[in-house]
């Protein structure tokens, strides 16, 4: 299937429309990278897909194949997350979604009203401060939550991330998807925060990894998600094929260290789905203790995940200082 931006946009288009007719879907628009324009990175895509429901969503998000290497990525939404367009304003994840999209089906103005109390007065200083300081609060939750148990690394990452995406809104959009790395560097540097990029990476191992460790762990962790695959839908081939060829890409024309956060929370994800004593978990434990994220440095790591989030937070301050919000 030879693919573009345009036809990429036109299938999911299609598939809004067929929903609507079967599925109560009342909105349909797309976010991410085909928003942006470069959906395509090491020759796949998947596409974000947004499906607002009339009433309850039937459910929370699906995969559907469009081929090896493309696929719908579809986020379901009940209406009634929608209800208040100044509360959505200053929501770190979701305003932004909303502010910068593209339409896809809306034909009774549902999303369109929505969109307009969201976009007006968005770049105003105190609500970008506002979507700043609730990024950092997620960091700060989900810091805490990833010391309850002994499957800690996800809401780690998050949490890690969530705390940089506090910093980098302060100049636009969050940073997200497989070309996350290089999307914060450009945009923690643009901000004059070298050192919180450095330190994003610093706490998830990246001084440990040499590129051995990365092509070994690429194998293990290809091993892993085909193991997990009949178990949950999100380790399907064409999702394995679009993360192997991110991380392909990405190794081949940058920092190969820029495919860790991503590769650390699929590789976590496909571990916690297989039981425990799996041979797959056992090189998943064995690169954490190269990263030193395994249990024994968990600790450490959150007093230094800590750190990290009171210079975000003092970044934040002094930006809402300079800028009067």
């Amino acid at each position: 299937m030879r693919v573009s931006r345009e036809k990429l946009v036109s299938l999911a288009k299609e598939e809004a429309e067929k929903r609507a007719e079967s599925d109560g879907v009342l909105s349909a628009y797309l976010i991410g990278s085909v928003v942006s324009g470069e959906p395509i990175f090491g020759g796949s895509a998947d596409v974000d897909l947004v499906l607002i429901h009339r009433h309850h969503a039937p459910m929370t998000r699906e995969f559907i194949a469009l081929s090896k290497d493309f696929h719908l990525d579809i986020i379901h939404h009940p209406s009634e997350l929608y209800a208040n367009p100044t509360e959505l304003r200053i929501d770190p994840w979701l305003g932004p979604a909303v502010c910068e999209p593209i339409f896809l089906y809306d034909p009774e103005h549902f999303f369109e009203r929505t969109q307009a109390g969201v976009r007006g007065q968005y770049h105003r200083a105190d609500y970008v401060h506002a979507r700043a300081l609730a990024f950092l609060s997620r960091a700060r939750k989900l810091k805490h939550v990833s010391g309850s148990n002994s499957s800690w690394v996800g809401g780690y990452a998050q949490s890690l991330l969530e705390g940089a995406n506090a910093a980098v809104t302060l100049g636009g959009f969050p940073a997200a998807g497989r070309r996350l790395a290089p999307i914060l560097q450009a945009r923690l540097f643009d901000l004059g925060q070298k050192n919180l990029y450095y330190a994003f990476q610093r706490l998830l191992g990246a001084n440990q990894v040499e590129q051995d460790h990365l092509t070994g762990w690429l194998a293990a962790w290809r091993k892993a998600v085909e193991a997990a695959a009949p178990i949950d839908d999100q380790f399907s081939i064409f999702r394995q094929n679009y993360h192997a060829n991110g991380f392909e890409t990405l190794i081949a024309n940058s920092d190969p260290r820029a495919i860790l956060w991503n590769l650390i929370c699929d590789w976590n994800a496909a571990s916690l789905a297989l039981p425990h004593d799996d041979e797959h978990t056992k090189s998943w434990r064995a690169a954490l203790q190269v990263l030193r994220l395994d249990e024994q440095d968990q600790e450490q790591r959150a007093e230094e995940l800590e750190i990290f989030l009171d210079q975000v937070e003092t970044f934040i301050e002094n930006w809402a200082d300079e800028n009067g919000a």
